[in-house]
């Protein structure tokens, strides 16, 4: 059938679906008239009306069961009715955020976890997922190094091997850190140097977390360069900051688990008001935009499959 009778018999049928149910949703056999029956003669024995009646009920059954055929092979169950078929085997997910200042919601003037407490909103609206239980372990001003040492300590074993969704974020402290150690003679050569001892140690990071749970589905969220609402153009220190950003990039694509999250171009201005008052950090809008970049990442990288498999849950 072609798809221009077939939008005619759906006309035709909806047309005849509002009709039936307007009018109660059941045929019914007129009742016969006793001023047209001859005198004298009686309308039946009560036997025959018995048989009359199951007749109609029989008629009435079929009718609806004919609508209710009706209605499951041309319209589609709604997002409703799928909730409540996929509830019954829902899973509940571990989620682990690590990571700095970003992770720990810093800025957010609502209080909601920054984009940990969004996403975990956003994932708990998932068919897959019952509830969402939350260890954030975001700390502001931490760093690569720091966060390597507590991973090497086994500080997060228990938690990284429970864990059944982890996100990171790291690397802007230790940009930072190069800033604050030559604030007035800051040069290009210092930048590099850091640049390879923090690739090493994100990298043994990442390794740590694989060692403890070989499937995790991995978030690897990027950072942005805060200065460069000081200036509309474009400076060197963007540059820092993408070279840094490839290294998160670059681990990601070598793991099959893992999804890099660019959040770089998100605060290149403030013209969405996207800053927290101390213009470093974002505020509830700029996590509300991170949060929906994450989740477009996801997306492209199939996490919700990945994740899915994790919790065991069987579409």
């Amino acid at each position: 059938m072609e798809g221009g009778q077939m939008s005619i018999w759906r006309i035709l049928i909806l047309s005849i679906l509002t009709v039936l149910v307007l009018s109660g949703c059941a045929i019914s056999i007129d009742e016969p008239n006793p001023q047209a029956e001859p005198e004298g003669e009686q309308a039946g024995t009560e036997q025959d009306m018995k048989q009359d009646e199951q007749q109609t009920e029989d008629e009435e059954k079929t009718s609806k069961n004919m609508l209710t055929q009706i209605f499951e092979h041309f319209f589609e169950p709604s997002p409703e009715d799928l909730r409540k078929i996929d509830d019954e085997n829902a899973k509940q997910l571990h989620y682990l955020a690590l990571g700095d200042s970003l992770t720990d919601g810093v800025g957010d003037e609502y209080s909601q976890d920054g984009f940990v407490g969004r996403l975990t909103d956003s994932l708990q609206a998932w068919p897959s997922i019952s509830d969402v239980e939350i260890d954030n372990r975001g700390k502001r001003g931490r760093r690569s190094d720091q966060l390597l040492k507590l991973v090497k300590k086994g500080h997060y074993d228990e938690e990284l091997q429970n864990a059944q969704l982890i996100s990171l974020t790291m690397g802007g402290n230790d940009v930072m850190k190069v800033v604050r150690q030559d604030l007035f003679n800051l040069k290009r050569d210092a930048f590099d140097k850091e640049l390879l001892a923090y690739k090493e140690r994100y990298s043994k990071i990442v390794a740590g977390i694989r060692a403890k749970n070989p499937t995790v589905p991995l978030l690897l969220i990027g950072f942005y360069n805060p200065f460069s609402i000081v200036t509309n153009e474009a400076n060197e220190f963007d540059t820092i900051i993408t070279e840094w950003n490839n290294v998160i990039k670059d681990i990601a694509s070598e793991d099959t688990n893992a999804c890099y999250v660019s959040v770089e171009d998100l605060f290149d201005s403030n013209k969405e008001l996207v800053y927290h008052t101390d213009f470093f950090h974002p505020n509830a809008k700029g996590y509300e935009k991170m949060t929906d970049r994450i989740l477009a990442a996801m997306e492209q990288c199939g996490m919700e499959q990945k994740i899915n498999n994790e919790i065991g849950f069987e579409e």
